[in-house]
């Protein structure tokens, strides 16, 4: 991505393992899943409003 000038975001949810968003399984961390539905709430929310408005073309 750096390569291909792509601005990003990685992170890393501490006392989590692989999984924590499941509520099914012993991985479950519901804090965790929080910050996780806000990140991406937010990230997709910036995206969508900014990203189409010029590409409305027929």
């Amino acid at each position: 991505m750096n390569a291909a000038g792509v601005s990003y975001t990685s992170e890393i949810y501490p006392g989590t393992i692989h999984g924590f968003t499941m509520s099914d399984t012993d991985a479950f961390n519901p804090a965790a899943l929080q910050r996780h539905w806000d990140r991406l709430l937010s990230l997709l929310g910036n995206a969508l409003t900014t990203s189409g408005t010029s590409s409305n073309r027929a």
